[in-house]
């Protein structure tokens, strides 16, 4: 890349932050999820609209390869965050429960969204990739309202957690079958499908009860080598950011998702008592590279093609991703807490559809499996998960204080006799 390019680049990527947090911010003052800004701003800003208007002999916003490459950091960061707000030993506790909810958060999304694209008329590999999508639970988004409500604590947000983890993991497995299958469709059979995800899935256990152990202790002699230096350089969350790269790489190299590394060195470092200095820097650093990738994700999608989209394929996948994990995941999660309300919860936490069911789309994009029409649906529906959790979320919860409310002055009336 030229000098003038590499300038060029840099300004691109000032103008989409500024951009990102500008809309991120307003549509918080209308009580939207903050994930939208950066999203719709990538729809404007994109190729189809103001980012492709010529200015001199170039396009105002130019989508370089060094834009895309600090997305795709954006999204290992983002991973990375999530993981910061989960233990290990977290997960371990909601143990059995968590697996049931988020196989069943997968396997009923998948398989509804896998039928309706074929009785739609698409071909099995397109439904594929859609069941995907549709599988995939967007963490930092249940996260981020749990937080909100200040229920993080609680035994439904517990389940959340724990599921949204393996659900992600499943989905991405889920990606990694769809490779597959894309690189050699003739030799893949259903045992060599199962054997991916089991294999997925053991190194992913094995990898994360490892690091749980060794990532607190490395972060200690971090620690120590730092309190020699009379200096302060902050090596903790440098060494922390170091993991955090460090396991992407390695779980490419295994098979996995970079994600679902960079999720399990969060996950580690969790377990350690420097989680909140490492937090507050990964948000810090966070703010330069995770509204890139949800610009570019917005950026894909051709606004025109949505305005003559096939609004008959975004009403029923918007309806089968709803129903499926509501239902998914709800009714096993209001037998594992004894509760209706709660069970709801967990439906209503695992609806919403973020980065990874992104990550899931740009490959059907990538490799020419569909085009304008299936992509925009299926951002569409993210879109409209996103909004859902946060407004049903609220509700559950208000009503319980209400209720709570009214039985308290209920007890304080004095009693007759």
């Amino acid at each position: 890349m030229e000098q003038a390019d590499l300038f060029r680049a840099v300004v691109d990527i000032c103008v989409l932050i500024i951009v990102a947090e500008l809309t991120s911010t307003i549509g918080a003052r209308f009580g939207l999820p903050r994930i939208l800004g950066p999203l719709f701003a990538g729809v404007f800003m994109g190729p189809f609209m103001i980012g492709g208007i010529i200015v001199g002999d170039r396009p105002f916003i130019e989508y370089s390869d060094l834009i895309l490459i600090f997305s795709e950091i954006g999204a290992v960061l983002l991973l990375f965050q999530a993981g910061l707000h989960m233990k290990f030993s977290d997960l371990m506790k909601s143990g059995v429960a968590s697996l049931v909810v988020a196989s069943m958060g997968v396997i009923a999304p998948f398989a509804l969204g896998l039928l309706a694209s074929t009785m739609l008329g698409y071909d099995w590999l397109v439904g594929m990739v859609i069941g995907g999508v549709l599988s995939a639970t967007s963490i930092a988004i249940s996260l981020k309202s749990l937080g909100e409500f200040r229920q993080l604590d609680s035994p439904e947000a517990k389940l959340i957690i724990g599921a949204a983890v393996i659900d992600d993991v499943l989905a991405l497995s889920i990606a990694s079958v769809i490779l597959s299958v894309i690189s050699d469709p003739v030799n893949l059979r259903a045992s060599s499908i199962v054997r991916s995800i089991v294999f997925t899935l053991l190194i992913w256990f094995v990898f994360t009860a490892f690091s749980s152990k060794a990532v607190p202790w490395f972060t200690e002699y971090i620690d120590r080598l730092e309190a020699l230096d009379p200096v302060k350089q902050n090596l903790v969350p440098l060494a922390s950011l170091m993991l955090c790269f460090g396991f992407a790489a390695v779980s490419g190299l295994v098979g996995l998702s970079p994600l679902v590394g960079a999720f399990m060195a969060g996950m580690a470092i969790a377990g350690s008592r420097f989680h909140h200095d490492v937090s507050e820097f990964a948000e810090h650093l966070g703010v330069l590279f995770v509204p890139l990738f949800f610009i570019v994700a917005g950026s894909q999608v051709n606004p025109y093609a949505m305005l003559t989209g096939n609004f008959l394929l975004m009403g029923v996948l918007g309806v089968v991703a709803i129903v499926s994990k509501l239902y998914g995941c709800g009714i096993p999660a209001q037998w594992f807490l004894k509760d209706k309300e709660r069970g709801l919860r967990v439906g209503y936490g695992m609806i919403s559809r973020g980065e990874i069911g992104l990550v899931i789309a740009n490959i059907g994009t990538t490799y020419g499996i569909f085009g304008d029409e299936i992509y925009v649906a299926l951002v569409v529906v993210i879109f409209i998960t996103t909004l859902l959790p946060p407004f049903l979320l609220k509700r559950s919860y208000a009503s319980e204080m209400k209720k709570n409310k009214a039985t308290l002055e209920e007890d304080s009336k004095p009693h007759a006799g």
